[in-house]
């Protein structure tokens, strides 16, 4: 999916996530000024049968034209588009910048009890306007709670309502209605009430994943550590920490076992903290404004979201007399839910997310080196067989390899990677190199691993990289044949004395960085012979010289390619084949990665889709050209 373009609008620049119910995509507008980037969900229905589209069809737009209105809230993503194509479905939202709550979650830290408010009640609000259109989120958990970074406020992502349409209840009518429930059980284990995972969510299933990770924050304990009673099922949490008595009675009512005994509306549990007035003074900045990235090992808030058909049992009542006896909710004797879970995972045709996280011991050792001297550091494993080191983020040229790597080698990472999912990693103390995403096994562990160290990951524009890089030190593995005869020494010149003069006095003030930067510049914006000059001006010994060469043929040569696409494509649109020349833009990594050329192709792809709809609109029965 790296690259294909999706409505002839959205580039596929890295995945995201995969699961049971699709994939998630990061993806550039190319219709956009910038080319900002957006989230895709990509939905794949169950059943391929062709009488079903239509119920899909149906149900994927209603459930859009919810999400569009949920848009409406500021701590909600909007949707910028949905469509369909192939009977498969996407959805297009708002990307949000920010690191989840998860990050701020670190186990054995608790927060303040006004810090757990201030919480509760920014969340429940949105959850009041949420359920207010009809909306149950169903998996409310840390990691889809995103601190965005403009202005430290919580954001609201990956609902999930649309995803109903994938389950099989969804088309029970075509198959008879015969053994479904109403929906399918969407959720995290430890943030999922009973209701929920017998597929018969409420709206306070909401509010008891909330309260759970208010408890959570105000403990230090992950949820699947907390300890719970064997007769009521009941939480039982308030000895873990000192707490004001009527705090803990609101948290106690947002997590109760039964859904009757909770608040039936967010309204009521607002309600209920607003009564205690205990929440802080709105400040300037929130609880994030001395936050810093220092999160420990990975707790179980990281699972991935689990989606398992429902089962018909009864809703279990609670034991008269209770007797207050705890186990850990995480213990070796699973609870009812996860019963229920574990028959349904062996035996049902289950859509089911990737698995749960691998346990802290296991996570750790994945990233560790064989040697003390590396445990410290994350690394990335080479999943394909073979994969490039490459010294610029690009694939477009073989002249940038360093060197290549085979399926199991592990680097270490610098924490930097590209919008368009190229990844940093060191070669050896002093130099780095880049690795295509889709090549490296542990693409979401790594990043966990840095975070888990106190690192950020810090994501960064690709050409503006490519355009500050400065020159390889390392031989590429493929030699590319130069032409010495074209390339004059950089200390010659034809220059007179006095040019001669300014000409050194100027190299001695920029650095070579600096002047291979204004050559990649003058590069992009399309003045070739200008880029060489600044190349051979770069002062450099007799190793650097031939690859400075190598540089300016492989530039030469892409330059050659660039053109005789852009004559291609000119072409067919002089000729007619608007859908000819519209496939090229379907395959954009076959495409210049030169903006210059880019933004001259661009151009033509649009008079062809245009002509081609002005054609279908006049002779709708025309062959296309």
């Amino acid at each position: 999916m790296i690259g294909k373009l999706l409505d002839h609008r959205y580039q596929v620049i890295r995945v995201l996530a995969t699961g049971g119910f699709g994939e998630t995509y990061i993806a550039e507008d190319t219709k956009r000024p910038g080319n900002p980037v957006c989230v895709v969900k990509h939905l794949k229905p169950l059943s391929t049968d062709p009488s079903l589209f239509d119920t899909a069809k149906r149900l994927f737009h209603s459930e859009a034209e919810t999400l569009e209105k949920l848009g409406n809230h500021d701590q909600i993503p909007r949707l910028l588009a949905y469509f369909d194509e192939n009977q498969e479905f996407y959805l297009v939202q708002e990307f949000i910048e920010g690191h989840p709550l998860n990050d701020e979650l670190v186990p054995d830290e608790t927060w303040t009890e006004s810090e757990v408010i201030d919480l509760l009640i920014e969340v429940l609000s949105i959850l009041e306007f949420v359920h207010s259109q009809g909306v149950i989120h169903r998996d409310i958990k840390p990691d889809n709670i995103i601190r965005r970074a403009s202005d430290n406020k919580l954001v609201l992502v990956d609902f999930g309502a649309v995803k109903k349409l994938r389950s099989a209840s969804e088309y029970a009518p075509a198959f008879g209605g015969g053994g479904f429930s109403a929906t399918v059980a969407i959720g995290t284990p430890g943030y999922m009430p009973t209701e929920q995972g017998q597929g018969k969510p409420r709206p306070n299933s909401d509010i008891y994943a909330l309260g759970i990770i208010a408890i959570q924050a105000l403990t230090g304990v992950a949820p699947i550590d907390l300890q719970e009673d064997t007769h009521t099922g009941e939480i039982l949490w308030q000895d873990l920490v000192p707490v004001n008595q009527n705090f803990a009675a609101v948290l106690n009512k947002m997590v109760r076992y039964h859904f009757k005994d909770r608040y039936q509306t967010a309204t009521e549990a607002l309600q209920a903290l607003h009564s205690l007035g205990m929440h802080s003074q709105p400040v300037a900045n929130p609880r994030n404004s001395s936050y810093q990235l220092i999160k420990s090992p990975s707790v179980q808030s990281q699972q991935k979201t689990l989606a398992v058909a429902p089962v018909n049992h009864a809703v279990l009542k609670k034991p008269v007399a209770p007797q207050h006896t705890a186990i850990p909710r995480g213990s070796h004797s699973p609870d009812l839910l996860q019963l229920c879970i574990l028959v349904v995972l062996a035996g049902s045709a289950a859509a089911v997310a990737p698995a749960v996280v691998k346990n802290v011991q296991n996570f750790t050792t994945s990233f560790s080196g064989s040697n003390d001297a590396s445990a410290n550091n994350c690394f990335v494993e080479i999943g394909a067989n073979k994969a490039n080191l490459r010294y610029q983020p690009s694939a477009i040229a073989n002249g940038n390899i360093l060197e290549t790597v085979s399926s199991g080698k592990k680097l270490e990472v610098t924490g930097k990677r590209t919008k368009r999912g190229w990844v940093e990693v060191k070669i050896d103390p002093k130099n780095s190199a880049w690795i295509y995403g889709d090549v490296i096994k542990n693409q979401e562990e790594w990043v966990a691993c840095l975070r888990d160290r106190g690192l950020t990951v810090k994501t960064v524009d690709d050409n503006t990289v490519i355009a500050s890089r400065p020159l390889p030190r390392s031989k590429p593995v493929v030699d590319v044949q130069t032409s010495p005869a074209k390339i004059s020494e950089p200390s010659s010149s034809p220059s007179p004395k006095l040019d001669s003069e300014k000409t050194q006095n100027k190299t001695s003030h920029q650095s070579a960085a600096e002047l291979l930067e204004a050559a990649k510049q003058e590069y992009e914006a399309g003045d070739l012979d200008r880029a060489i000059a600044l190349l051979k001006s770069i002062p450099l010994n007799a190793s650097d010289f031939k690859e400075t060469a190598e540089m300016i043929t492989q530039w030469q040569q892409d330059w050659k390619k660039s053109e005789a696409l852009f004559n291609d494509i000119n072409k067919a649109l002089d000729n007619g084949q608007w859908d000819k020349v519209l496939a090229y833009k379907d395959q954009p990594e076959k495409l210049p990665n030169i903006e210059y050329w880019r933004n001259k192709i661009e151009p033509l792809f649009k008079q062809a889709a245009d002509n081609r709809a002005k054609e279908k609109t006049t002779n709708p029965t025309a062959t296309p050209r």
